[in-house]
């Protein structure tokens, strides 16, 4: 036994030797790109794909304040392999970009890539650099009693390398891949462990997971994550009937085991909806702007009678609704952050900036939803008026607004309410009767708050304006307890 351990201390020490610095130069990324040359996003189309998966998988996943994670992609394609380094970069061989995308089209391709990444992520997060570690010993003090000592802990790579795997599956998940791909459901589909395994020759290692046990370990994950979503189900329809200080507890309850974008945009538009509660109902429904709950539109009734703009009604916003605002833009960046493409994230997230009053912040949000969606028809709305609050000390965008909104009025409702609104602040008789009355004549369709300001519009309305609305008895609610 003293043997063997002499010469696994000298065969770890020929690579340490030559440096026997606190740091070794193989845990740093330069390293590496002496070694084998970085290819760079622009040269190889794959690589370009695995550097838009990295990017969008590090922004759900777990942060520490000691680094910022980066990828590099280096020409080494000989051996697959991906390395986490305590500089915060991690290092994937051009091979093993490969391989993720042999056998196997774009997204599936993208979603093995996706989990090999977040596995790394998960070792930045959780300060995972075991290697490291033993040369670093093994430099200063190279006898046999350390390098036992070491070997000892060497099963603790299978707890970690578990824990990893776990992490980085949720991590992908959270991105938005279809990560039970990865596991072989199915007849004669074997899972990803058990393609990388045999695509790279690679033998069972019994310090390590093997290919079945890993699988078998996401399996297991999964079956939580499903069980689990009553919880978010819940939660929304809670939020949709309006009763978002319950929904909050279940969606926060699922936020535990799944803090994905839904979820974190969902609680930022419960805090939102909580916030026009408590507010002056003059300001809460001053203007009609759309509040999306999980991807799904449901346009929020807003108007104010008079002819003031919104930004002239911050003294009407008292501190609790500051709060549930403030407490929504937190929510709600975290989820921008969680999928840089999910739009109504980012709907929400300017319809809070304009609540509290700053519109440069909202048009901010949503010059990057117009980069994602040029044509999203509540991206235009909301701009128009974040556009008429930035009016003052001088500078008059009332017609910029209403040039904007006259366009978006032709098909779209919230635009003739809001058109409407911002008429009736000009001395112009009658200027806006046109589209109080276009709005009279569908008043049955419109929701409550709404049609309440567009019925109180006597002046402007034709007499056969605003019929009866149909009476409905209250919604029951359709709810299971989880």
């Amino acid at each position: 036994m003293k043997a063997t351990l002499t010469l696994l201390a000298i065969g770890l020490l020929i690579n340490a030797a030559p440096h026997a610095a606190p740091q070794q130069p193989r845990y740093q990324v330069n390293f590496y790109l002496a070694t084998y040359g970085e290819i760079k996003p622009q040269d190889d189309p794959q690589v370009a794909a695995a550097h838009r998966v990295f990017d969008r998988v590090r922004a759900v996943a777990d942060k520490t304040m000691k680094r910022l994670p980066k990828l590099v992609v280096v020409n080494s394609e000989s051996d697959p392999w991906a390395i986490a380094l305590p500089d915060g970069s991690i290092v994937l061989s051009k091979r093993a970009v490969e391989i993720c995308y042999q056998q196997a089209g774009p997204q599936e391709g993208e979603t093995r890539l996706a989990f090999v990444l977040g596995h790394e992520l998960a070792h930045l997060a959780r300060d995972d650099f075991w290697h490291r570690d033993v040369h670093k010993e093994l430099a200063t003090d190279p006898s046999t009693t350390r390098l036992a000592s070491f070997l000892g802990r060497r099963s603790q790579k299978k707890g970690i390398e578990i824990a990893a795997d776990d992490i980085g599956f949720v991590y992908a998940t959270m991105a938005g891949y279809p990560v039970d791909r990865l596991l072989g459901e199915g007849p004669g589909k074997s899972s990803f462990f058990d393609y990388w395994m045999q695509a790279t020759n690679t033998l069972p290692d019994p310090a390590l997971p093997g290919a079945k046990d890993r699988a078998n370990l996401l399996r297991k994950r999964l079956r939580i994550l499903s069980g689990k979503v009553n919880l978010f189900d819940f939660g929304v329809r809670l939020s949709h009937f309006d009763y978002c200080d319950d929904g909050i507890y279940f969606l926060r309850e699922f936020q535990k085991v799944f803090p994905g974008r839904e979820v974190l945009n969902n609680i930022g538009y419960c805090y939102l909806q909580m916030a026009r509660q408590e507010m002056d109902a003059e300001r809460a429904y001053f203007y009609w702007m759309p509040l999306i709950l999980d991807g799904e539109t449901r346009p929020a009734a807003l108007g104010v009678r008079g002819g003031r703009s919104l930004k002239s009604l911050t003294q009407a916003l008292n501190t609790t609704a500051e709060g549930f605002l403030r407490e929504s833009i937190t929510y709600l960046t975290q989820a921008t952050a969680a999928d840089p493409g999910y739009l109504p994230a980012r709907l929400n997230l300017a319809v809070a900036h304009l609540y509290l009053g700053k519109p440069h912040k909202a048009r901010a949000v949503l010059a990057e939803v117009r980069e994602l969606a040029p044509d999203d028809i509540r991206m235009k709305g909301l701009d128009a008026l974040a556009i008429y609050e930035q009016s003052g000390a001088g500078v008059d965008l009332w017609s910029n607004a209403v040039a904007e909104l006259e366009k978006l009025a032709v098909h779209h409702t919230e635009a003739i309410f809001n058109l409407a609104r911002l008429l009736d602040t000009r001395p112009r008789p009658g200027a806006a009767h046109e589209y109080w009355n276009r709005l009279g004549e569908i008043s049955d369709q419109l929701p409550a708050p709404i049609r309440t300001v567009v019925c109180g519009k006597k002046t402007a309305l034709a007499p056969q304006s605003c019929g009866q609305a149909p009476s409905t008895p209250p919604q029951a609610l359709p709810l299971q307890w989880p």
